[in-house]
Formats: structure tokens, C-alpha cells, sequence
């Protein structure tokens, strides 16, 4: 009788947790998807043997937030990277200014900035900054895995927004595309001096 009890207690316990699982998992990841983020980064610059930064507050030369989370100093390109976190879905037109975005358990639509333009516009402000061709910056958008992204052909050249899954898969990608590799000098001195930076914000 005692065995049948403890069994039946552990049979409830099992399902709660099943029940509590997902919920408790989006609660983790949300309030600690900086850190995923920056793991992940940190995980694929040493397996390529490249410099990164995480946890930037760089500035424009108007001492405006760039809004820049990360940087990983790759052999062909430069990446800049943001973190997205939406707990629910987003839709709408690449073409428009504004995408819907619904939070999970919501039926009511919040209207967010194009995620793509505001790549594009921290794109800019970091080569000017740096003084760089906008071509050898790649600007990504890491969406975390949860979130529901319907966006037709949101990417181009180099701006793209990947679910946190699929980071190392597009920078393996972009890192052999046939083009000439980045001067190792020159990255060096702009890692050297975002790093400073981001030491004395």
C-alpha cells in the first residue's frame, strides 16, 4: 500500500513538472538570455579562433547608445550583434516601418520598430565609428528560439535575423564566403580600443 502511494505521488509530481516544464524554461531564458547569448558567442569565437566582446555600451560620437550587445572579430567580416528577446510572435512587412508583435497568452497586437531597419541603423553608426566599409560589417539580430518570427525574406547581404539556434550555422556560412580576409592588424587595434572603451563605460 505504501509502495502504491509514494508511486502515485511521484506519478503527480512527474506531471506538474511536465505541466510547469515550458513555462518555468521561457521564465529561465528570458531573464537570463543575455547570458545564453553571450555563451554562445563566446563558444563559436574560441572554436574560430577570433576576438569578440560582450556586454558593449559603445557609444556614437553624439554619446548615443548604439545598442550594440556583442561583437565577434571574424576572419572575413566584422558582426555586430544584437539581442532579441519577444516571448510570442511577430508579423508583418519587411517594407513596412512597423511590425505586430503578440505576446504569448495575448490577443491584442503591440506595434515594434522593423527589427531590420534598426539593425541597419546600428550598421551605420558603428562604421561610423570605426571608420569602416559598411560591407565588411555583418549586422545580426539574435532571436531567441521561442519566438514565433513572421517575416517574409527579412534578410539581406548583411543585416539578418537568425534564431539563437542557427548563429553558428550563418557565421560558418558568411566565414566562407570567397572573399579576401580582413587585414589581422587592423582588426587587432579596433579590438584592442572597443575593448578600452567598453572598460571604461
Amino acid at each position: 500500500m505504501t509502495a502504491f502511494i509514494i508511486l502515485i505521488v511521484l506519478l503527480v509530481l512527474a506531471v506538474i513538472f511536465f505541466i510547469t516544464y515550458p513555462f518555468i524554461k521561457v521564465r529561465i531564458i528570458s531573464e537570463n538570455y543575455s547570458y545564453f547569448c553571450n555563451k554562445k558567442i563566446k563558444k563559436i569565437a574560441d572554436k574560430n579562433n577570433v576576438n569578440f566582446l560582450t556586454d558593449l555600451k559603445l557609444e556614437n560620437y553624439n554619446k548615443e547608445k548604439l545598442g550594440i550587445d556583442s561583437i565577434i572579430f571574424g576572419k572575413k567580416y566584422i558582426y555586430i550583434i544584437s539581442n532579441l528577446y519577444y516571448d510570442g510572435e511577430i508579423k508583418g512587412d519587411v517594407k513596412n516601418n512597423s511590425w505586430m508583435f503578440i505576446k504569448r497568452g495575448e490577443k491584442s497586437a503591440h506595434y515594434i520598430d522593423n527589427l531590420t531597419d534598426n539593425l541597419s541603423e546600428k550598421t551605420r553608426g558603428f562604421c561610423e565609428k570605426i571608420n569602416a566599409n559598411p560591407e565588411l560589417i555583418v549586422s545580426i539580430g539574435l532571436l531567441n528560439n521561442e519566438c514565433f518570427f513572421n517575416i517574409e525574406e527579412p534578410n539581406s547581404a548583411n543585416t539578418f535575423i537568425v534564431r539563437y539556434s542557427s548563429l553558428k550555422k550563418l557565421i560558418r556560412q558568411l566565414e566562407e564566403r570567397d572573399i579576401k580576409s580582413l587585414d589581422e592588424n587592423l582588426l587587432e587595434t579596433e579590438y584592442q580600443k572597443l575593448k578600452e572603451e567598453g572598460a571604461n563605460n
